[in-house]
């Protein structure tokens, strides 16, 4: 249970005594993530609260029911909500982009995102656009399953297996946001965004496209560029390894077979000449 609590600017952690060091860390972390932020694209500095949970139990308790079972931080308000790396399976790492995830979602508060574009901001911004998550978009598109950005919506509900999916894709699509117009305008559709309150208006404002046509855009897009990934995916590696194995040892008998053949076709030759 959180009971000592520390300020580091605008960022108020609250922690269990055996989390000091950790919420020094995510202090400091939050601070130079909301300052780098409100730099690249003019979000406001704002006062946020971070409650370490230091066991399942407590995370529980303050995350309430709806939270799905499989998450490791929730952000709402000006609350941050984030398990703690003492008891969770993350690594130090995997703490640290967690916390950069989730400043974001707190830093876009109040600007009418789809879920599609505040996921994959979120972990474009914390580097989670891992090789690992290009292999799950791959194998979306090998199975003809890229999601449109209406179902993404309902990440939240999704099982374990399906949001990881719907995550990545929606890193997928971000990235492919920024390759295609440049981070520059990303500001500025959040500005216009929080300005009309409405993303649909923000988008075109900012891209000069509408949601519907840059969706379409990347699925043509996504179909091209993530189907080699599956090469990656270590669900697929053995069932993919096999018929290159059959493969190599049916031409590895081929090329055996024909020396053979040679080597007697030239022991032949020498006996028939003596």
């Amino acid at each position: 249970m959180p009971t000592q609590q520390l300020t580091l600017g605008n960022v108020h952690v609250y922690y269990a005594e055996n989390d000091k060091k950790i919420a020094e860390i995510s202090a400091n972390i939050v601070n130079e993530q909301q300052k780098r932020l409100s730099e690249q694209y003019q979000l406001d500095v704002k006062p946020l609260h971070i409650y370490i949970a230091d066991n399942s139990d407590t995370y529980r308790q303050y995350s309430g029911s709806s939270s799905p079972v499989w998450s490791v931080g929730l952000a709402s308000d000006d609350h941050m909500l984030v398990k703690s790396p003492s008891f969770s399976r993350q690594t130090l790492r995997e703490y640290q982009q967690t916390l950069l995830h989730e400043t974001v979602h707190l830093a876009v508060d109040g600007i009418p995102l789809p879920v599609w574009f505040n996921e994959g901001f979120a972990q474009y911004e914390a580097g989670q656009f891992t090789l690992q998550k290009h292999a799950l978009v791959s194998r979306a598109v090998w199975g003809n399953d890229l999601l449109s950005v209406q179902k993404i919506e309902s990440l939240m509900q999704m099982t374990q297996d399906k949001a990881e999916s719907a995550y990545a894709q929606s890193a997928a699509m971000f990235d492919y946001l920024i390759e295609y117009f440049g981070v520059g305008l990303v500001g500025k559709c959040l500005a216009y965004a929080r300005e009309y309150q409405d993303f649909d208006i923000g988008f075109r404002n900012a891209f000069l496209m509408n949601p519907a046509k840059f969706e379409q855009n990347w699925r043509m897009a996504g179909r091209k560029q993530y189907w080699v990934y599956i090469l990656i995916d270590q669900n697929n590696f053995f069932w993919l390894l096999i018929p290159i194995l059959l493969i190599s040892g049916f031409f590895l008998t081929r090329i055996r077979r024909n020396k053979l053949l040679k080597k007697w076709e030239t022991d032949e030759n020498e006996e028939s000449a003596s």
